[in-house]
């Protein structure tokens, strides 16, 4: 019986998704702050998964990026969800763990550490980036690609993108 409530809902958030994203879209700072999340899944089958998933890229301003595998048995799938406005990583968190036991309400007690899951309320930076803040990997050389990420400057920036920049500069 949820899952035609869960339908409503879903179709709830979409619209209210929508509104804020187009709302802030008109302040001076709409506060768009693109973020990563690397979120631990408690469901499970391929059905809850397709779902959620789904669920996530039909919200404005969320989308899904891919599903990782985890290092461990018996360590969750992970899903990788990118979401513009990503200021608080963990009210963002908390809102995917909300999303995913509307879906499958069994998954309500099972706690990998993260906001909403359970009593934790603080997200550890290891589950989120702010790619908009470092230079990507597949920016860098292969033999740097296992390096952290850093800031790009000015000089490293015209050494990466000189047509781009001749071009911005141009204008």
């Amino acid at each position: 019986m949820h899952i035609p409530v869960y339908a409503l809902w879903l179709i709830k958030e979409i619209f209210v998704a929508g509104f804020s994203l187009a709302a802030a879209a008109f302040k001076p700072d709409p506060g768009y702050r693109p973020v990563i999340l690397r979120y631990p899944l408690r469901v499970t089958s391929a059905w809850e998964i397709f779902w959620f998933t789904s669920s996530i890229t039909a919200t404005p301003g969320t989308l899904s990026l891919g599903l990782r595998e985890p290092p461990r048995e018996g360590w969750p799938r992970i899903v990788i969800v990118q979401a513009v406005q990503g200021a608080d990583p963990a009210a963002v968190m908390a809102d995917l763990a909300d999303m995913e036991s509307r879906l499958a309400p069994r998954v309500v007690g099972i706690d990998h550490g993260v906001p909403g899951q359970g009593d934790t309320t603080e997200l550890d930076p290891a589950f989120y980036e702010y790619p908009l803040e470092t230079v990507g990997r597949q920016l860098r050389a292969p033999d740097m690609s296992g390096l952290e990420d850093t800031t790009v400057t000015e000089e490293a920036a015209d050494k990466i993108y000189p047509r781009v920049l001749k071009k911005e500069k141009e204008k």
